[in-house]
């Protein structure tokens, strides 16, 4: 079975007739809705979305037209989350019929990736083992650049011939099974559901069970002699778990020896910059991989000493649960492709607001923390060592290697470049770019009356947006910020800052006669 390469082209899309096939494919519980889908103005899944809604299928051919009112016909990006459910176990391959990129990520596994025009290699190593009566994680990302847009997505079943993925065995987040993938048998979900929370089915037969009020009228004598046995025979037991405290006891905080340290815990809101390491080792929450450079790389581009500890800046994304944020930039912590297995590493990407990007950050009693993946079960982020993948999500057991110390930090000052204060000023906030041209390392500099809310994006020519900030509060203040532009190539860009309504442009210009960083130093005024 080819894959992308091979596939036809979307005009040549093949006609719904395939869609009886999945009726074969009994799904392994039925609920399935769609995936919860995110559409966005630009090719590079870039800001936040122009539209968010639930697709049932994945199964679109817009031709030359816009996929929906506020975006364009052309450069414009999707993003597909959720859950799928195998309707029997065995090895599934999935193809993706377009002409445009794609990535497709099941059970955290990247399958497809054509994006940035990367090439299928047309081999058949794109599948994935699913299990009956389970979920798993997808994650579809597709981009159209220009001319005919379309896509849909297939599987292959053991046995059987590709199929368009049916409704219901797609799930979208935050879908009422999200907490329970595993997925017992329907008729016995509907007996447990009700108990812990009043999902909409099984609401009706709860608000069903009064309205026989008549047959229990008809026998009122005989129910009220045992209920009350029943209910002096429920006191008696009770006491002996109360006098059952010892348990307290056990929980044993002597047991945890190591009071290591006099620092007191963070409580309440969470909110700071911390550097966080790890009970076993002391060594602090680091994650590294082929990523554009953090703000200590960047400072040690442009010849500052790297800050002694990485940094990590807690924001609430509500509910009680934050995104743990690299300073100076819009990448956070997430667990790589959504997964929910054990053992998945974690990874930087930017913000979009997924699950696997949202920690619950709960005290574990004695000065230290567990961070729970929203996205994974009751997983937590595990240091592990290198040769062991490095940092990882798994079942939360207690483990020194699950507790994390969070310390606050103080925000590393940049140092100002040398000639920075004295590039020109525009806009409402007195924002500068230096040097101007750069090699694509350049220090943005702006001013606050008050303290506002801003975020910048950089746009190529064609106005495609290829950088692209979170949008934070800060301070009011004299600000700057060294911004790593050196993976694009050379050319003229537009960096547009916006501060709360006001909006700043200035073209800047990536130009490489030479690699030599800026010089470090100069006057330090302008630093907050």
């Amino acid at each position: 079975m080819g894959l992308l390469g091979q596939l036809p082209a979307v005009g040549a899309l093949p006609v719904r007739a395939a869609a009886p096939k999945p009726v074969e494919l009994l799904p392994a519980q039925g609920w399935g809705t769609g995936l919860t889908a995110s559409y966005f103005s630009n090719g590079s899944l870039a800001g936040q979305p122009v539209l968010k809604r639930q697709d049932a299928v994945i199964d679109f051919r817009w031709g030359m037209n816009s996929p929906a009112p506020g975006l364009p016909a052309d450069n414009f990006s999707v993003r597909w989350e959720g859950l799928i459910a195998a309707p029997g176990t065995g090895r599934y391959r999935f193809v993706a019929v377009t002409t445009d990129e794609v990535r497709l990520w099941v059970n955290g596994r990247l399958l497809l990736d054509t994006w940035d025009g990367k090439k299928s290699n047309g081999k058949e190593e794109n599948g994935v083992s699913l299990a009956a009566g389970e979920k798993a994680t997808i994650k579809l990302e597709y981009n159209n650049a220009s001319g005919v847009a379309g896509i849909q997505l297939h599987w292959v079943a053991p046995g059987q011939g590709p199929q368009l993925v049916p409704t219901g065995n797609l799930y979208p987040l935050g879908s009422p099974t999200t907490a329970d993938p595993a997925g017992a048998p329907a008729v016995a979900k509907a007996a447990v559901a009700p108990a812990p929370r009043p999902e909409p089915t099984p609401a009706p037969v709860v608000a069903a069970a009064p309205k026989p009020a008549p047959a229990p009228a008809v026998a009122p004598a005989p129910k009220p002699a045992p209920a009350p046995k029943v209910a002096k025979a429920a006191p008696a037991p009770k006491p002996a778990p109360a006098a059952a405290k010892p348990a307290p006891v056990v929980a044993a905080a002597p047991t945890r020896k190591p009071a290591d340290d006099d620092d007191p815990a963070p409580v309440g809101d969470l909110s700071g910059l911390y550097v966080i390491t790890v009970r076993s080792t002391g060594k602090p929450l680091e994650v590294t991989q082929d990523r554009p450079a953090t703000l200590s790389e960047q400072l040690a581009m442009a010849g500052a000493p790297p800050a002694a500890d990485p940094q990590w800046r807690l924001e609430p994304t509500g509910s009680g649960l934050y995104r743990l944020v690299v300073p100076g930039g819009n990448k956070v912590l997430e667990v790589l492709g959504s997964s929910t297995s054990n053992g998945a590493p974690a990874s930087l990407w930017t913000y979009y607001s997924g699950y696997n990007q949202q920690w619950k950050v709960e005290p574990t009693g004695d000065g230290y923390f567990k961070l729970i993946s929203k996205n994974g079960r009751n997983k937590a982020l595990t240091d592990k060592d290198s040769v062991d993948g490095g940092v990882q999500q798994w079942r939360y057991t207690g483990k020194l290697t699950q507790q994390w110390k969070l310390t606050p930090a103080k925000a590393t000052e940049e140092p100002v470049l040398a000639g920075a204060t004295n590039a020109r000023k525009i806009g409402d906030n007195g924002m500068s770019v230096y040097p101007n041209p750069s090699n694509g390392v350049m220090q943005m500099a702006y001013n606050l009356s008050e303290a506002k809310p801003l975020g910048w994006v950089l746009y190529n020519q064609n106005g495609v947006a290829v950088r692209v900030s979170d949008y934070r509060k800060q301070p009011a203040g004299s600000h700057h910020q060294t911004l790593n532009f050196t993976g694009l190539p050379s050319g003229d860009y537009y960096l547009s800052l916006t501060v709360g309504a006001s909006n700043t442009r200035q073209l800047v210009s990536i130009r490489r006669p030479n690699a030599e960083a800026p010089e470090v130093g100069g006057d330090t005024s302008a630093r907050p």
